[in-house]
């Protein structure tokens, strides 16, 4: 079992220590954390993250504390559960802890149970409804989901990703108070500028590399499984073909099913779709999207729904089920949702693209709901989350103090 990374710092015993669990930090969860702990820090909060995978792209520094715990994994899936070593030791004596909510680690629970001796104060962070669970209903995560349920109302708050998980919980009781979004969001900042160093003819060559000289652009971007419904945006983008000669399909993103979609798109006979593969630098990202015209997810939108807003572009989806908490910030003004269809799909875009003004005034409303997505502003609210759950948690626990010294 591998030795725990040493944390960059000893805590501040002048501010509050908070404690974030997570079993990984993706590469978008980097500048998010960056962000937190310096704003943590003005208001008086030492965040430390603590975790058991760092993305393979990390830099060499850090700029936030975190620590590395060994980890047992239960199964082969990411979707695994997991045991966190030494995270008790790691976390006791914390003013505030946040866990996540989903509770794939295993160690979690455990610590909730004995909260008490743990910390002041148990917020829990995630997207507050289980969109998954939704698609692929079973007894385990009924039963899990009645646990989730469980605790969540038992703990003295909630972070939530958007305002739909937060209503969520208000619905099932859980206090206006105690349950507050946070908008969840990537760098918007960070990948415009990195838009704005590339020149026009780096764009050109780009242009002229793919065969893109007038052409109109189709992104897609993504991990390549099977519900992501690649397939599906393959066999409408044959079909839209058809009629228009002049348009491409960019796929970034690599995966489980890359091979069997690219023989797919071979027999479909399609030859303007290029398999990028996975690129996830904003420096990197930052040229292909800066060519698109349109970002076409069918099934399962994320994050990469703020990352297409940042350059301006309208999303196309599908109502299928098992979107991520993110589809909320999809309006009638910066994209569309169509059926569960190839040709229906086919035909939105197709529409779309053939009416210039309306793309362009989705692309403006595109923009704009990438200037209220910043990263600044969702940690600002993350950060005043813990700051005012904590609060009053600690109100609550000193009135239950006064009542039993009076009992």
């Amino acid at each position: 079992m591998p030795e725990p990374e040493v944390l960059r710092s000893e805590p501040s015993p002048s501010m509050r220590k908070v404690s974030v669990i997570q079993r990984e930090i993706p590469h978008y969860r980097i500048r998010f954390f960056e962000e937190l702990y310096g704003q943590g820090r003005d208001q008086g909060l030492d965040i430390r993250v603590y975790c058991a995978e760092l993305p393979a792209q990390t830099p060499s520094s850090l700029v936030f504390p975190m620590q590395l715990l060994p980890v047992r994994y239960f199964g082969k899936k990411k979707s695994s559960s997991y045991w966190l070593y030494g995270l008790a030791k790691a976390i006791a004596g914390s003013d505030v802890v946040v866990a996540p909510q989903e509770l794939q680690c295993l160690t979690v629970p455990y610590l909730w149970v004995r909260r008490k001796q743990i910390c002041k104060t148990w917020i829990w962070w995630g997207h507050g409804y289980n969109f998954q669970a939704a698609v692929r209903p079973s007894p385990a995560t009924k039963m899990k989901e009645a646990a989730k349920g469980f605790m969540t109302r038992r703990a003295d708050g909630l972070i939530t990703y958007t305002e739909r998980g937060a209503e969520y919980w208000r619905k099932r009781g859980l206090p206006e108070d105690r349950v507050m979004p946070y908008y969840n969001t990537i760098d918007v900042d960070e990948l415009r500028r990195a838009a704005a160093e590339i020149g026009e003819p780096q764009r050109l060559e780009l242009r002229r590399k793919l065969i893109l000289e007038g052409k109109q652009v189709l992104l897609f971007s993504g991990r390549l499984y099977a519900e992501k419904k690649v397939d599906f945006l393959l066999r409408a983008f044959a079909l839209l073909k058809e009629s228009r000669s002049d348009l491409s399909l960019l796929i970034i993103g690599d995966g489980e099913e890359r091979n069997r979609l690219q023989q797919t798109a071979k027999r479909l006979e399609l030859q303007d779709v290029h398999f990028l593969g996975e690129i996830v630098t904003p420096k990197d990202t930052a040229a292909y999207f800066s060519l698109a015209d349109l970002m076409v997810i069918p099934s399962l939108v994320g994050l990469v729904i703020v990352h297409g807003f940042a350059f301006g572009l309208p999303l196309i989806t599908t109502d299928s089920p098992g979107h991520g908490p993110e589809l909320e910030y999809l309006t009638e003004n910066n994209g569309v949702m169509t059926g569960r269809d190839p040709s229906r799909y086919a035909e939105a875009i197709r529409m779309l693209l053939s009416s210039p003004p309306r793309l362009e005034a989705m692309k403006r409303s595109a923009l704009a709901q990438g200037d209220t997505l910043k990263l600044e502003y969702s940690v600002r609210r993350f950060v005043n989350g813990i700051t005012q759950l904590s609060k009053k948690s600690e109100m609550y626990r000193r009135w239950n103090d006064m009542m039993s010294e009076a009992q």
